[in-house]
């Protein structure tokens, strides 16, 4: 212990000589460095072919986004692991290389490759496959039936369907269009009847309707905005379509489907044409060439339309993206932004803590520096999340997890500044640092979808969610503090200032929380009057919100009334977040029943048993350790 001590004690010397000399002109250059190299990846970006939008999920995304996400909802991973290049026949662990070569050879051509993630035992049991592996090919797979989900759980026999649909999807993806082929066969046969062009062409159309061509032609890179519908894009592999020409009683390319001008659609055509050709030939350098070239006359042409409603109903419109938007987009996804938080919120945690003591100014302020660098990353993270999607990022689970440490860190921040107290900054670093780090492992949704319809109001959902959802950031923060008050009760037989402080920072966390909560849930009623036609159903959601009001009202009230102490105090904040705890999971993961069916989702109940279970275990364990002392005391007190 001694030896470790020292050990602390020389390190400490070390980061106070290094805070103490670090230069002012290396910081200034340090930051003017960070700022060219954020200047010089925008012009980077600005310049990437793999940035052109792609129809996926009902929102257009840069093609490489695209590749990331297909692969991801398949494989269960953005990139390709090392040790499955070779099966799927790609030299580089890139997903957008492979969702080429997967479009233009067909399913086929990858029956054997170790596609399809399953996590369910039950399902690898049920199936006969290898418990221990979680990927698993085409030709593996695709003899499973239906009614092997007669057999499964609610939770399992959903991850059963998706994996069923996945198949399907696969399946699809053809070397050559089937229907084309078809469609050539018919045309034969009308053609040996004699029948007149009209004719020939009146048949086609019926039987065949173009409209249904094209939208069957390719269900990988849909790129071409159809002119046929609104919002309908097309895959690139519809260029190959051919159509009957009356005048001439044969088959001729398929003219302007898309939005765009004439010009911009040969040369896109001619592009594509000569990228195959150069594939199918072998020729690297005409490869490339080829496909940066696609790549440009995809991003020029789209460019006209950037920025234009292509939907508009009952006052509102939907528009598609504009470059910037997918510029950062795609610059959102070249980078861990998540892990990179996860680092820093440690290290912020790390210094505060073994540096609290620490009475030099310089020191200080470097820590401090270092958090709110970490909290200006942080909200570039949730301002850029709200600029590729035009509203606030609180609209399923993975976007609260990053929205709720941001609030923390905000209000812990301000308190610092008013109280004059750094150990709320440690409390926030530390919480912030545990949820990324949950988001991190849990098999959340990542991926920048559009907003569910019932959350469609940009009005709404800055009134109601980010104040409900911001007040979850301060709870967080005042049961973190709400622990370490405990912990120091079991160690103190008497307050100490610290303890004291403490209080005074849990108490301004529940003030301030149960203000947001009780403004933002009446808000919610008068939203949910507007869409639903009512105030208050007791919805599950609705319940739950109503009971952690009530408890952090009860224990302001206790406490201001005299009934309960500091101890009781730090107790009930830790309690109320339980509650709340399940308000914002529980709820949406565990109940799964309501009106609030758009945050619904599985995943991750035995962790957060394990976190009620823990937290429950600790409270009882100090309330008994709590009334043994008081006992202890009055014995002592008596003659």
């Amino acid at each position: 212990m001694i030896r470790i001590s020292l050990y602390i004690s020389i390190i400490k010397n070390k980061f106070i000589i290094f805070f103490q000399n670090f230069p002012n002109s290396l910081k200034i250059s340090l930051l003017w460095l960070i700022l060219m190299s954020g200047i010089s990846l925008y012009g980077d970006l600005k310049g990437e072919i793999e940035d052109f939008p792609v129809l996926y999920k009902g929102r257009f995304r840069p093609a490489d986004v695209y590749a990331r996400l297909w692969l991801y909802d398949f494989y269960h991973s953005q990139s390709i692991k090392n040790e499955d290049l070779k099966t799927f026949r790609t030299p580089c662990s890139s997903a957008l290389p492979f969702l080429w070569r997967l479009d233009r050879l067909g399913h086929q051509s990858f029956i054997c490759t170790p596609l399809f993630w399953i996590s369910s035992a039950e399902i690898k049991q049920l199936a006969n496959l290898d418990i221990l592996s979680n990927r698993f090919n085409y030709q593996e797979l695709n003899s499973l039936t239906p009614t092997l989900s007669l057999n499964l759980t609610n939770k399992e026999g959903a991850e059963f369907s998706q994996l069923v649909q996945k198949l399907k999807q696969f399946s699809l993806i053809e070397q050559e269009n089937p229907q084309e082929q078809l469609f050539q066969e018919r045309l034969k046969s009308l053609q040996v009847q004699e029948l007149s062009p009209q004719q020939i062409e009146a048949t086609l159309e019926q039987e065949f309707p173009l409209v249904e061509r094209l939208k069957q032609a390719g269900t990988l890179f849909k790129a071409l905005p159809g002119k046929y519908g609104e919002g309908d894009w097309i895959s690139l592999k519809a260029f190959k379509i051919k159509i009957f020409d009356k005048r001439t009683n044969c088959l001729k390319p398929i003219g302007n489907f898309t939005l765009y001008s004439n010009e911009n659609f040969e040369r896109i055509r001619d592009a594509y044409f000569a990228w195959e050709k150069a594939v199918s030939h072998e020729n690297l350098n005409d490869q490339k060439k080829t496909y940066h070239y696609l790549g440009f006359s995809l991003k020029k042409a789209y460019a006209t339309i950037a920025g234009h409603p292509y939907q508009e109903a009952a006052g509102k419109a939907l528009y598609y993206p504009t470059l910037n938007q997918l510029y950062a987009e795609y610059a959102y996804y070249q980078f861990p932004w998540i892990k990179l938080l996860i680092v820093l919120y440690g290290f912020s945690a790390i210094f505060l803590m073994c540096f609290k003591n620490i009475l030099n100014p310089k020191v200080k302020q470097s820590i401090l520096m270092l958090l709110i660098v970490t909290f200006m990353l942080h909200t570039g993270l949730l301002l850029c999340r709200c600029y590729i999607l035009n509203r606030p990022p609180v609209t399923n689970m993975f976007e609260t997890v990053i929205y709720i440490p941001w609030v923390a860190t905000l209000f812990s921040l301000t308190l610092a500044f008013l109280r004059r107290n750094t150990f709320v900054l440690f409390s926030a670093s530390l919480s912030s640092f545990v949820l990324l780090v949950i988001l991190e492992v849990t098999d959340l949704n990542q991926s920048l979808d559009q907003v569910q319809a019932v959350l469609d109001s940009q009005f709404w959902l800055l009134i109601h969610v980010l104040i409900v959802v911001g007040s979850y950031g301060i709870f967080i923060l005042g049961s973190v503090l709400g622990h370490f008050y405990l912990c120091l009760a079991l160690m103190h037989s008497s307050k100490t200032s610290t303890m004291r402080t403490l209080a005074q920072l849990i108490l301004q966390t529940l003030y301030v929380g149960t203000a947001f909560l009780i403004t933002g849930t009446i808000l919610g009623g008068v939203w949910a009057a507007e869409s639903w036609g009512r105030f208050w159903d007791w919805d599950p959601k609705e319940s739950w919100a109503f009971i952690s009001i009530c408890l952090y009202l009860i224990c302001i009230h206790a406490y201001r009334f005299h009934q309960i102490r500091e101890f009781g105090l730090a107790f009930g904040a830790v309690i109320g977040f339980l509650a709340i705890s399940f308000t914002w999971y529980g709820v949406n993961y565990i109940l799964g029943t309501g009106l609030h069916s758009y945050g619904f989702g599985s995943g991750g109940e035995k962790y957060y048993y394990s976190f009620l279970l823990s937290e429950i275990l600790f409270l009882i364990s100090l309330s008994i350790l709590k009334i043994r002392s008081i006992h202890s005391n009055k014995k002592e007190d008596k003659p």
